[in-house]
């Protein structure tokens, strides 16, 4: 009978909050803020499971089947750590966040749930509009060392063709939101909706009203945002990638530390410049499908947090900026060759001083 009675009492396993991207939709400044204040989450019920971007990364990769023979061999094993620190993990919410789930298929996700220790599944999407997405995320590809320019992207975008099908299976918001409702129940699927600028409240706040966690507790101090570089520090960046052809391993295995981390968000980011946006041609096509995609949204069922009318893309989206002159781009490499002697130089002088 005490042995009945003890098992009565055990606690519930709780909820597992999958917050699955989009990507670029303010997730790096999410998983910072996140991270630093770990132990006020656990004040409010709330762990990261893992804690750590590699550990998230790796669990994406093995749900999704990207593993490469260059990475990590754990990653090979990381569903298994994942469902071993969910059991160990005592706090009520659960959370997992990789923007890089996104375009998860619901086979790949079922795998994933099946880990989930018996806890309650949630689903927490974040986006906003499509139009500054698609500026974002062109800038995030460059940095991720492809080729292709910005009005080749918008064209392939608007016929869903190569190169832009990846972008797609990333950005298309309503298709996403449907995959994660045929295996989760609607009204366990949250999207969480990006304020317009100029208006009332955060992203964070909103994400912290589906965690479960005062916002107004959390430090902001350090947080990180995976800001813009302008359309001229692109294009110059995407013209370096032209000339490197193959030379340096992959963006996860080489060039992602140079390239991207230390060229594109160090030294072209402390120059400024004005991102790209799109043109005044693509004004109607982008508001258009904006107001499908809230069609299908509200139509799905899931639980929206914030404004649907955030998805509606600002006027500040759009704007008919021309493409970067020869005379521009040679400015551009200029200002950053300076930066790099100065910064090649520094190193040297510690190096001789160590």
């Amino acid at each position: 009978m005490a042995a009945e009675q003890g098992a009565s009492t055990m606690a519930e396993p709780g909820r597992l909050l999958l917050h699955v991207g989009l990507p670029k939709s303010g997730t790096s400044h999410l998983q910072s803020v996140l991270r630093n204040n770990v132990d006020v989450l656990a004040a409010d019920g709330v762990a990261l499971v893992p804690p750590r971007r590699a550990g998230t990364f790796q669990i994406t990769l093995q749900v999704r089947g990207l593993i490469r023979e260059q990475d990590d061999p754990r990653a090979h094993q990381a569903l298994d750590r994942f469902e071993r620190k969910l059991r160990q993990c005592a706090a009520p919410t659960a959370l997992l966040t990789q923007e890089a789930l996104a375009p998860t298929t619901p086979e790949q996700a079922e795998a994933l749930l099946a880990r989930a220790g018996g806890r309650e599944v949630h689903v927490v999407i974040t986006a906003r509009d499509f139009a500054r997405q698609l500026s974002s995320a062109w800038q995030q590809r460059i940095k991720d060392r492809h080729t292709y320019s910005f009005p080749e992207l918008l064209t392939a975008i608007r016929h869903r063709a190569e190169p832009a099908l990846d972008l797609w299976s990333n950005q298309d918001l309503p298709q996403i939101v449907a995959n994660w409702c045929s295996i989760v129940p609607a009204e366990r699927v949250h999207l969480v909706t990006s304020p317009r600028p100029g208006t009332q409240g955060t992203l964070l706040e909103r994400f912290c009203g589906v965690l479960g966690a005062d916002a107004a507790r959390l430090d902001l101090e350090g947080e990180v945002r995976n800001a813009s570089i302008g359309y001229a520090q692109a294009e110059l960046l995407r013209r370096v990638n032209e000339a490197l052809g193959d030379r340096l391993p992959s963006v996860r295995h080489g060039y992602g530390r140079v390239g991207k981390k230390w060229l594109a968000e160090e030294i072209l980011q402390r120059q400024s410049g004005v991102p790209a946006r799109l043109p005044e041609s693509m004004r109607a096509w982008c508001t258009e499908l904006s107001s499908e995609w809230i069609t299908e949204i509200r139509q799905s069922g899931c639980q929206v947090v914030g404004d649907l009318g955030d998805l509606v893309p600002p006027e500040s989206a759009f704007g008919d900026l021309p493409e970067p002159t020869d005379a521009e781009l040679l400015e551009v490499a200029t200002l950053a060759l300076a930066e790099i002697l100065q910064e090649r130089h520094e190193d040297l002088t510690a190096a001789r001083e160590s």
